[in-house]
């Protein structure tokens, strides 16, 4: 029964912190949601119980809906089916190249740092969705757990910086802007376009969706 509290209370700090992202996001749009919802969260959690074994009970049930949540990403995909049949070869070029960067970005960071084997191996599912990154990395030797916190950091960098970085390279195009984030930003991206355009969430969903299949090919070597 306690074990059962523990996850409603888990459950309802976490959907308090993301309310409150919600309200400082609207008054400071500057502002990352994720960050303040993430802050706020642990700060309550830690003044209420401080095990973080007791929150990931209600963690588990939260993360259960992640894949259905993912999914629902690909509603603006199918009202821009049209537009998508005539330039997909162009998005497919764009996935593949990104997905080529983030994994070689990954490798010559490693050589140049000498960074540890198993470090390396957890960076290179940085820019796909947490389900796929920790399934890949488990096939290629790496860390899981710092697999999804690497996928997190890079969706963090990604929402924070992707969209300004674009605008800087003079980058205007929605379907251009939705591919850079879905191919390195994975779902945290993609839903951050939500607000802004429905054609760079649906840009972005394809992206996302294309960027796991190619990171899951490109690193077929690393599993033989």
């Amino acid at each position: 029964m306690l074990d059962v509290l523990l996850a409603i209370l888990a459950i309802l700090v976490t959907l308090a912190g993301y309310k409150l992202a919600m309200v400082v996001v609207n008054r400071y749009s500057w502002i990352q949601p994720i960050i303040v919802s993430t802050v706020s969260t642990w700060f309550v959690w830690w003044l209420i119980n401080g095990d973080w074994e007791s929150y990931q009970l209600g963690g588990e049930w939260i993360s259960f809906w992640v894949g259905p949540a993912t999914v629902a990403l690909a509603v603006p995909l199918a009202k821009q089916m049209r537009v998508f049949s005539d330039i997909w070869k162009g998005v497919l070029l764009g996935v593949l190249a990104g997905c080529a960067v983030a994994i070689l970005t990954v490798l010559a960071f490693g050589w140049i740092f000498h960074t540890d084997d198993l470090l390396v191996k957890s960076m290179l599912t940085k820019s796909v969705s947490t389900p796929i990154a920790v399934e890949l990395t488990k096939n290629i030797g790496g860390a899981p757990a710092l697999a999804a916190f690497f996928v997190a950091l890079t969706g963090i960098a990604g929402v924070a910086f992707g969209r300004p970085l674009l605008a800087l390279c003079g980058v205007k195009d929605d379907w251009a802007i939705g591919i850079a984030i879905g191919t390195s930003a994975h779902a945290m991206g993609t839903a951050s376009l939500h607000r802004i355009s429905q054609v760079q969430t649906a840009a972005s969903s394809v992206a996302m969706i294309l960027a796991g299949v190619v990171t899951a090919i490109y690193l077929i070597p690393f599993t033989l």
